[in-house]
């Protein structure tokens, strides 16, 4: 019997995309996928495959977006921009539940109040979504079951931890979190999330005028070490089988102006590691496929 296999999608926005072209390798090679663990986008993408939607398919319905950004939807109200991804989710999920998927899949989210990981496995599809990608300040909590739940990334972006405790034998985990020591050390939030430049008055910070890093810079540079450390912590603690790491660090998370190059990137990764996939289920290029 080969071993239950499980893909772990982590979150990142547009950087994202690039599960999609992971995917599409997978899918190619006929590569099983018995059970997926989803963050935010890659939450959102990994239901769609879990549907049955065809990797192609998704990439021509998410790349309808680019040239835009999360604030397009609505500057002013968090609320307006769900409801915005919740009326295109439901071109696919309107009605459905976790019982209509074809491959088991649990949603990460976060209970903001208590601060606990929840593996949302149960009940309607798109609450759970929403919840899994509701980026604070970008977008609402969302309520299920009496709990306020955001973005599964408030933790980690990766729960390679929860696809364990759920039965996985083997687990290929696509990682888009952008490594600590690619960044701009001392760029601002709000640049470093939209993915380009900001002037002033916007960009609060005094390094034009001191050495000194800026107040923003500061405390988002605080933030990003914090969450490298507990990223990392947790991958060590939790490894996967193979870990796909696409080049996607340069792109913000809710910058959608470019699609295409995080979905190729995804692709390449893939196919660089395609042959340690294949070894996870004593695969070879003759019998695969």
């Amino acid at each position: 019997m080969r071993p239950k296999l499980t893909l772990v999608l982590g979150g990142g926005g547009n950087r994202g995309i690039a599960h999609i072209g992971v995917l599409e390798v997978l899918h190619r090679e006929g590569i099983p996928i018995d059970m997926i663990v989803g963050t935010s986008m890659g939450a959102i993408i990994g239901t769609l495959y879990a549907y049955g939607i065809d990797p192609g398919d998704i990439y021509e319905n998410m790349s309808s977006s680019k040239g835009s950004n999360i604030f397009s939807m609505n500057l002013f109200s968090a609320r307006a921009r769900q409801k915005s991804v919740e009326e295109q989710l439901k071109v696919a999920f309107d009605g459905k539940t976790f019982a209509d998927l074809k491959i088991p899949t649990a949603i990460i989210a976060v209970d903001m109040l208590n601060g606990e990981e929840i593996a949302l496995t149960e009940g309607e599809l798109i609450p759970a979504i929403l919840a899994s990608s509701a980026v604070p300040a970008v977008f609402p909590p969302v309520m299920i079951d009496g709990r306020e739940l955001a973005d599964g990334g408030v933790i980690d972006s990766l729960s390679t931890g929860v696809a364990y405790k759920l039965g996985a034998d083997k687990i290929i985990a696509v990682d888009v979190y952008p490594p600590l020591e690619k960044d701009d050390p001392w760029i601002d939030p709000i640049s470093a999330i939209m993915g380009f430049e900001i002037s002033f008055p916007l960009n609060i910070n005094i390094s034009a005028w001191s050495r000194t890093p800026g107040m923003l810079s500061s405390m988002w540079r605080s933030f990003r070490v914090m969450a490298w450390h507990v990223h990392e912590e947790r991958l060590l603690n939790h490894p996967p089988d193979v870990l796909l790491r696409p080049n996607v660090h340069n792109y913000g998370s809710l910058d959608f102006t470019d699609t295409q190059g995080p979905y190729i990137a995804g692709r390449l990764e893939a196919e660089e590691q395609l042959d340690n996939i294949k070894a996870l289920l004593n695969m070879t290029a003759e019998n695969s496929g």
